[in-house]
């Protein structure tokens, strides 16, 4: 039988798979743990209890429905925290929820369209002073806020121009003669007769099974119409779009080219498409235009695509009006999923009728979508083809533009850092394993973190001066296990030298959350599953607060809160206050709560059917009531490195632990609590002293074939372990 001494100078692996059980040859092993709850893994290789969760309200409206958690940055010294349930939004600031929203009566912005079934794949992306939110189902909107703390407005974006597609092309060829005005370049184009049209929008006359009667003041020209796009946008039969296959200008009736679902009527407002961003054809010889403005019903202004030929007219049946170009996005064709700010652009990516297409606005016009001459201020648009659907989920303004999709990761190569123009906007790809919608991706130095499509997987797309391009490393490939279903993100960045980034998971299926401390110059990735009394829904941070919604079961009714992270808190859904003997109306009536007063830990308190509750003794300083968690730590079954190999089929025995504290106050090894009160400095009902130094822990019972340590917290108190020293005895 031989003994050894081992020692754990760090954690920085974090919590690892159990896969991982047989893997003594990674370095990870010996940093690692087996179990991580409701701690934080300092970057100096420290485990620390995390932090309490202050209760900030109770949320009113229909959360169980859906919720989601969207910062905003006003400014440097106002920030807020939007909530947004079905048809509504809060707003907290500071943690305070600002009331009399733009004066009147309710707490809360009332949403058009921003319903429950919105939330779950909602995106949104700020500049300046206005928030942009957009998904598939909705018309992006824009809530700004004015002058003061509750004075904010929500309304559709006015695009100036919209993207074009043709969805259904058409072509008509006009009896008469086209003349260009130059071959190239900017032209204009001149019928010799009544051709084109601006479009057209009013109430119907009437309507049959294939046919509509415009409105009495449309063109009196027949066919002019011809080829055009008509939709029903209100009235009978909204919705409905078709083709003009025939039009006859006395009469005002439009044959359409498939007959109705739903035959319209003189309640029915309809749209016909405008010959501007169609195209005219050359069939005989060379030619291509774009429609750019109307002048008139002969003339219209065009840029070329395709030089013309010469300046000759073009004869009756030479030429084509090709139509079918719409705006891309419509309550028919669908809406933008997702959007971003890059370079003096605005972004959008994928709809529902074209979603692998990603668009970029005019630069410094942000709703215009006009590609005008094709010059390098003019907006852009690509289609992500490859062999498989690549629906954009997220966009993502970082080293480059990024595309991240349902099939792959893509980006826009800027190697000499040039901007993107028209010309350059190539799309490539780098990875292909696609990204889960609705999650969110998040930005470190490093790189753009993602959780993989499947849910399984957090990854980081990282570029490469290697290979000169991006690549999908997997951050969690230790601890894959803790990703359960995920369903949001967020991300705090460090604020000082002692902290590492953290990132925040919420996970769906059994309602924990995953938390990376992130410091990737020190290869520091280490997880740890944070636990509560109830189920954690989202999370966000605005600047440096962290912000969760929390469902818990108070009073046998499911009841959804608003709670933050807070280091001065070691409760959950906890409020706190200075002298008091008594408090009333609390949130967590009927519930076993934990209190603290002057910061001892007084026997657990039932609240009353009201909220209320009488303290043991009154606080001569503060106080702290709120719902107890769990600290619970496990080392990696001990397997002391030897010359003469591992002890896998052995039985060992720790002996002795040594746990190196930092201002702590409680901790258990091996679920035997451990003395920190000194009776000759301090009085029973006085707070515990923080202790820095070493504890121990002697004469450990048992052998087994997974020796391990356990440390552990079951009073809410200060922990915080800097490493372990054990002593093993291993043998047959």
């Amino acid at each position: 039988m031989s003994r050894t001494l081992n020692i754990q100078t760090d954690f920085t692996s974090g919590e690892i798979d159990p896969k991982l059980r047989a893997r003594l040859d990674l370095e990870q092993y010996y940093k690692a743990l087996a179990s991580a709850k409701n701690v934080i893994i300092q970057p100096q290789g420290g485990i620390t209890r995390r932090p309490g969760l202050q209760y900030i309200g109770t949320i009113g409206g229909s959360p169980a429905d859906g919720v989601r958690l969207v910062p905003f940055e006003f400014s440097i010294s106002d920030s807020y925290m939007l909530l947004f349930t079905n048809e509504r939004m809060y707003i907290y600031k500071n943690k305070v929820l600002q009331t009399a929203i733009n004066g009147g009566g309710n707490d809360y912005l009332t949403t058009t369209g921003v319903t429950s079934a919105v939330l779950p794949t909602m995106r949104w992306v700020q500049s300046a002073d206005t928030l942009i939110i957009v998904q598939e189902d909705i018309s992006p909107k824009k809530i700004v806020r004015g002058a003061t703390d509750t004075d904010w407005t929500i309304s559709d974006v006015t695009f100036d121009t919209l993207p074009k597609y043709a969805f259904t092309v058409t072509t008509t060829n006009p009896a008469t003669t086209l003349t260009p005005s130059a071959i190239d370049g900017n032209v204009t184009l001149t019928a010799g007769a009544a051709t084109f049209h601006e479009g057209r929008s009013n109430t119907a006359q009437a309507g049959a099974a294939s046919t509509i009667t415009l409105d009495a003041g449309a063109v009196a020209t027949d066919d002019i119409y011809n080829g055009a796009g008509i939709l029903i946008t209100g009235g009978t039969g909204e919705g409905q779009r078709r083709i003009i296959s025939d039009y006859v200008g006395a009469t005002k009736v439009a044959t359409v080219s498939v007959a109705w679902t739903t035959t319209p009527d003189n309640t029915s407002t309809f749209t016909v498409d405008s010959d501007v961003g169609q195209y005219v054809n050359n069939t005989v010889n060379f030619g291509r235009a774009r429609i750019v403005e109307f002048t008139s019903a002969t003339v219209v202004k065009a840029y070329v695509e395709v030089p013309f030929f010469d300046t000759s007219a073009i004869a009756s049946g030479d030429w084509e009006l090709e139509s079918g170009y719409e705006d891309a996005w419509s309550t028919l064709r669908g809406w933008p999923r997702t959007a971003t700010f890059h370079e003096g652009r605005l972004y959008h990516g994928g709809s529902k009728a074209l979603p692998s297409t990603v668009w970029g606005s005019r630069v410094g016009e942000f709703f215009n979508h006009d590609q005008g001459e094709g010059l390098d201020d003019a907006a852009v648009e690509a289609t992500i083809d490859t062999n498989q659907l690549n629906a954009v989920v997220e966009i993502f303004s970082g080293r480059d533009l990024q595309f991240l999709t349902t099939g792959g990761e893509f980006y826009v190569p800027q190697t000499t850092l040039e901007p993107i123009t028209p010309s350059n906007f190539v799309v490539r790809l780098a990875s292909r394993n696609g990204t889960k919608e609705g999650v969110g991706v998040q930005g470190l130095d490093s790189g753009t973190l993602y959780i993989q499509r499947q849910g399984r997987a957090l990854n980081e797309f990282v570029y490469t001066d290697a290979q000169q391009t991006y690549v999908s490393a997997r951050v969690s490939v230790l601890s894959s296990h803790l990703l359960k279903t995920p369903t949001r993100m967020a991300l705090r960045k460090a604020t000082s030298t002692d902290e590492g980034d953290l990132l925040l998971i919420v996970n769906g299926d059994g309602g924990t959350m995953t938390a990376y401390t992130l410091l990737r110059s020190q290869n520091v990735v280490a997880a740890s599953e944070f636990i509560t009394d109830g189920t954690f829904i989202d999370v966000s941070v605005d600047i440096d607060t962290i912000y969760a919604v929390v469902k818990r079961v108070i009073n046998s009714v499911d009841t959804y809160m608003l709670e933050a992270f807070n280091s001065s808190y070691t409760l959950d859904s906890a409020v706190a206050g200075g002298v008091a003997s008594s408090i009333a109306g609390n949130h967590l009536a009927l519930e076993d709560v934990q209190l603290l007063l002057d910061g001892a830990v007084q026997v657990e308190q039932t609240m009353d059917a009201s909220g209320d509750l009488t303290f043991p003794r009154a606080s001569t300083s503060s106080y702290q009531l709120g719902l107890n968690y769990t600290v619970t730590v496990q080392t990696m079954p001990v397997d002391p490195r030897q010359a003469g190999g591992t002890r896998q089929g052995m039985k060992r025995r720790v002996l002795r632990v040594d746990v190196i504290c930092d201002s702590t106050q409680s901790l258990t090894i091996n679920n035997i609590d451990i003395p920190f009160r000194e009776f000759d400095v301090s009085l029973l009902g006085d707070p515990v002293a923080e202790f820095t130094g070493i504890k121990t822990l002697h004469s450990i019972q048992g052998f087994s074939q997974d020796a391990a340590v356990s440390i552990g917290q079951l009073t809410p108190l200060k922990f915080t372990v800097l490493g372990l020293e054990y002593r093993v005895s291993a043998g047959a």
